[in-house]
């Protein structure tokens, strides 16, 4: 163990994400685990500056594992929440996306990827919670020692929001650092309760965090990325899934959302994002003049912009372009967009192509799309960088004859599709540039769609909520990118859930949670997922929508994830989720 701690904080380094043995084993025990890597060498690591940095570091080395569905990039593969929704497919999904019907899934409440949000979340809180007992006696200034305690809030405020989207309620541990002789099991506090002491958390550090950080500590928390947690958490809150009817009973009502809807929730969230806004600190990153909707694509590719408002920061290189790329640009293809998906982006004139004068044709499906389709989605005879002549050449995702198979082969795509989001033109999974770009948790887009809906369903569309939406739409490089006037409350609903889609399309986990929050996921999760079949005949290419799989989502079961059954049986307060 005392290795082990030791390996941790010599390979976390400031701001960056890092995947190790150490961090893995350090967080698969119990979230209450008195042999956690906090009780080790403690008089020793705090007693040292560095040492003292590197364990708060190793926190923020367990944040990747709140992106994505499972341990990171190692142990299991890099599912992307994406691949979980109506949005994609896992490339190497045996079944397993189902519309992340996890009661298919090898062991039911104690699925992979409940075991790692639990056990992951609460070994950051852990951590946290070791680190705030310790850090007083450090040889570090008072100044610093103010803003690391703020740091290791946030970390731990962030943890907590983790945990209530995918379980609702849990176990709130304070400040506690649980010894061996301390009683510590505990029974899960209300959904109202956990939001509550996420909330004052975040209040509570909000003055203290500055609003900008020299270099050598970019990736840390500003007071712009407390603020913009805090406006995901309220807007949350105030969804439909917790704000709602609930139709739980007994001692689960409480667990699992509000026991009565209150319109003012909305309000609460509005003002949350609005107090993102008023700081005056980010903004779009908006190019339509090297091309519409570059500013899209170009804000996507950098490490640091004026819309980024928090990312977990990587330590490789070509991250993105090495995980989604096809394998003959150096990638592995871990995720296939969804024909539901490509259908739902709409043209570059602003009509979907269901609407009368979109100039859609179903024979050349991807020509005048919305400019962020372009910018999200590989399709077949897409262009991109080749490696042997560094020129831009079409990508293949077709079969060269019927029934040859070339389109479900491992490094190819079952939906017919592949992302691209993220990912530099200028680079394949293992050449070309490398952008260095982080992991986005939060920025100005999100803020200003946050405010858009929390606002519409306050208040109904006024002219705050149609800024807001057409700023994101101008962005866009739609052409026209102003909405109709006189849309009701339900229209300017439809629209903004919409946007949401297409603009944070395979990005932080938005349409899985988002469909979860609106109580829509029974409706967009059963049922057949589509894609699309591409065949060559001499130079001639030929289309045929494709049905991949049929998914089931069980409502309300799925809503609300499963407590890992190793910790119901380790602590008898708990209670489990309905359906588990």
């Amino acid at each position: 163990m005392k290795n082990l701690i030791k390996y941790i904080m010599i390979t976390a380094s400031i701001g960056l994400a890092v995947w190790s043995t150490g961090c893995k084993k350090a967080s698969s025990s119990g979230f209450l685990d008195p042999t956690d890597i906090g009780q080790i060498n403690e008089q020793t690591v705090f007693a040292d500056s560095a040492l003292s940095m590197q364990f708060l570091n190793s926190v923020y080395a367990e944040l990747p594992k709140t992106y994505f569905m499972q341990n990171g990039i190692t142990g299991g593969g890099i599912w992307s929440f994406a691949d979980a929704s109506d949005d994609g497919e896992a490339r190497w999904s045996s079944g397993f996306s189902q519309g992340y019907n996890m009661a298919n899934v090898a062991g039911g409440s104690d699925n992979s990827f409940s075991l790692s949000t639990w056990s992951g979340c609460y070994g950051m809180v852990r951590r946290v919670n070791v680190f705030l007992f310790n850090i007083d006696r450090a040889p570090l200034s008072a100044a610093k020692k103010t803003r690391l305690k703020a740091e290791s809030r946030f970390l731990r405020a962030y943890a907590y929001y983790h945990l209530l989207r995918t379980f609702g309620g849990v176990p709130l541990l304070g400040d506690a650092k649980y010894s061996l002789t301390d009683n510590f099991m505990l029974p899960r506090s209300s959904f109202a309760a956990t939001l509550d002491y996420i909330e004052k958390e975040l209040d509570a550090i909000t003055p203290i965090l500055s609003l900008d950080y020299p270099p050598e500590d970019f990736g840390r928390p500003t007071r712009g990325a407390v603020l913009a947690v805090k406006s995901k958490l309220l807007l949350l809150a105030a969804s439909p899934l917790y704000n709602e009817s609930n139709p739980n009973t007994g001692p689960l009502k409480a667990l699992l959302g509000f026991e009565s809807g209150d319109a003012n929730r909305w309000k609460k969230a509005a003002d949350a994002a609005k107090a993102v806004m008023d700081l005056g600190l980010y903004h779009l990153v908006e190019d339509n003049t090297t091309a519409p909707g570059y500013g899209y694509y170009d804000m996507g590719i950098q490490r640091k912009n004026s819309e980024y408002i928090f990312q977990i920061m990587m330590n490789t290189g070509r991250f993105y372009e090495q995980y989604l790329l096809p394998a003959s640009r150096g990638g592995q293809n871990y995720g296939n967009p969804t024909q539901q998906l490509v259908d739902d982006y709409g043209m570059a004139n602003g009509k979907l192509i269901t609407e009368a004068g979109s100039g859609y044709v179903e024979t050349t499906p991807y020509l005048n799309r919305d400019p962020r389709f372009g910018y999200t989605i590989l399709f077949n005879q897409s262009l991109w960088l080749d490696r042997t002549s560094l020129t831009k050449k079409p990508v293949d995702l077709y079969m060269q004859a019927p029934g040859d198979g070339m389109s479900t082969a491992p490094y190819n795509t079952v939906t017919g599709y592949l992302w691209r989001r993220f990912c530099n033109e200028n680079a394949g999974g293992n050449f070309g540039v490398s952008s260095q770009i982080g992991l986005v948790v939060s920025r100005y887009a999100d803020i200003l769609m946050c405010y858009a809906e929390a606002l519409n369903e306050f208040q109904g569309p006024g002219p705050e909520v149609y800024n807001a939406v057409e700023a994101i739409r101008k962005r866009a490089g739609l052409m026209p990118y102003a909405l109709a006037t006189g849309l009701n409350k339900d229209q300017m609903r439809t629209i903004i859930r919409h946007e949401r889609r297409i603009e944070f399309a395979n990005e932080e986990g938005h349409r899985l949670f988002d469909i979860y929050r609106w109580k829509v996921a029974e409706n967009l999760l059963n049922g057949p997922m589509g894609g699309m079949r591409w065949t060559k005949t001499g130079s001639n290419f030929t289309a045929a929508r494709i049905v991949f799989e049929t998914r089931k989502f069980n409502s309300p079961q799925m809503y609300y994830h499963p407590i890992p059954l190793k910790e119901i049986n380790k602590n008898n307060l708990l209670l489990q989720n309905p359906g588990w």
